[in-house]
């Protein structure tokens, strides 16, 4: 066998190839698909030596004379085909629609009788692919559309061109490596009335900062959880035997963070009614309020997903329409993660400031929810106001069915926590997976479409429609 693979280079189909793609740059390819006639010349010529036959000359210098057409068919085509693609629109939204158009150039003397257009790119609905035909010193155009029904980040390429000569004895491949990562935002949709809580100030009116940072005050108070351990003051805490912090003259900020529930065991339903989906969009919609609203506020996102992204979703509050495609961008590969809501605050009190605000976008309605609760009252009592956004399941979901006597099913879970929040002053807001939310951008767009008649005509129209 190892001496098999030793002779592989010198056996008569590797040494036909180098010399078939000999010259060629890597990217292209002669490929010989119908071998046998071309072994079996030889035999035939031997035979002829042997016993000279007109018939079997004129045999032989037949099959010669095919191979070699075809073969000067293909060399002079290979190195005058390309493709460019081009994609109509930079962002793109999930729903929105992806057009590429493809450019095929043919500058041989000789026709492209057929050639396939093989496209590898990642986009569920998408396929692009053609056989087409293109005439010499010409080109061809076609246009392909999907509709990206969902987030995420997706590819676009790589794609292999391939075509032959008349006769089908040849193939030529051209392929091309490049890819391109087309990334799809979530929604932005428009949120029912929210009254979030403030922090210490609006953050509406441009701030004033030292050049040296924070100005001390002349006080000290009791340590608080969440209070950054570079601020204690260690005269005070020795001479009181508790823990003592500086307070800071500092101006309430106001800003905003979006802390995004991600944990996979509390999520319900599938699809764009999921809980996670929903989820996902209450955030992004959030944010374009925030940061492009009327109330112009800086906005942060925390967020813990699963594989194939960071462990955690960590932008600091900032202002304007720039920060809104920053936390887009983040939120539109997120996975389902395994870090629940109460772990991810607990871990972010250090980074939470005082007067800030905090919005928790949650599906977790039942055990867990005491714990989220818990954290939201540890944050208060730092100075950080909360509120919060609970996505309930879809109604399939949520409906459980009657008992066989007749008992009536049991309590969703929505109710405690309802109680839950009231007790403790937490400003809560409830939204159900599913539910349509109006879109904030729509535009209206002509398409073209095609019908085709009974007796197998086509007939085409244009027909205007809002999209959003």
């Amino acid at each position: 066998m190892t001496r098999l693979r030793h002779l592989r280079p010198y056996l008569p189909g590797p040494a036909i190839d180098r010399a078939l793609n000999r010259g060629l740059p890597p990217d292209r390819r002669i490929i010989l698909r119908v071998r046998w006639p071309f072994y079996l010349a030889p035999v035939l010529l031997v035979l002829h030596l042997l016993s000279p036959s007109p018939v079997m000359m004129a045999f032989i210098v037949t099959l010669l004379g095919i191979y070699a057409a075809g073969l000067a068919w293909v060399r002079h085509q290979v190195l005058s085909i390309g493709l460019e693609r081009k994609r109509r629109g930079v962002m793109l939204v999930a729903g929105d629609s992806l057009r590429e158009e493809f450019i095929l150039y043919n500058e041989s003397a000789l026709p492209l009788l057929w050639l396939e257009f093989d496209d590898n790119s990642f986009l569920p609905g998408y396929h692009p692919g053609q056989v087409v035909t293109c005439g010499a010193h010409n080109r061809y155009t076609w246009r392909a559309e999907a509709v990206c029904g969902r987030r995420g980040v997706f590819r676009l390429g790589p794609h292999t061109l391939r075509t032959g000569d008349p006769f089908g004895l040849f193939t030529v491949e051209i392929t091309d490596d490049r890819s391109d990562a087309l990334l799809v935002y979530p929604r932005v949709a428009q949120l029912p009335g929210l009254e979030l809580p403030r922090g210490a100030a609006t953050g509406r009116d441009p701030r004033r900062r030292p050049l040296h940072g924070d100005t001390r005050a002349p006080m000290v108070r009791n340590y608080l959880p969440g209070d950054s351990l570079r601020y204690v003051h260690w005269p005070s805490t020795a001479h009181r035997g508790d823990l003592m912090v500086t307070e800071l003259d500092v101006e309430p900020s106001g800003d905003l963070w979006i802390v995004l529930d991600l944990n996979a065991a509390v999520q319900q339903g599938e699809g764009e009614h999921s809980t996670l989906e929903y989820g996902i969009v209450a955030a992004a919609s959030l944010a374009a309020e925030l940061l492009t609203g009327h109330e112009r506020r800086a906005v942060g996102l925390l967020a813990a997903p699963g594989d194939g992204v960071p462990n955690t979703i960590l932008l600091p509050p900032l202002p304007g329409r720039g920060r809104l495609w920053e936390v887009l961008a983040a939120l539109a590969p997120v996975t389902p993660g395994d870090v629940p809501l109460s772990d991810l605050l607990d871990r972010a009190r250090d980074v939470l400031g005082q007067g800030q605000t905090v919005v928790v976008i949650t599906p977790d309605i039942r055990a867990g929810a005491a714990d989220w609760v818990a954290q939201l009252l540890h944050l208060r009592r730092a100075g950080i106001a909360s509120s919060a956004l609970v996505i309930e399941p879809p109604l399939e979901e949520s409906e459980a069915p009657a008992a066989p006597d007749g008992t009536p099913p049991a309590s969703d879970g929505i109710g405690p926590l309802v109680e839950l929040l009231a007790r403790q002053e937490i400003t809560a807001h409830f939204l159900r997976a599913g539910e349509p939310l109006r879109p904030v951008l729509t535009y209206r767009r002509r398409r073209t479409v095609l019908r085709t008649t009974p007796h197998g005509g086509v007939v085409s129209y244009e027909v205007e429609e809002e999209v959003g």
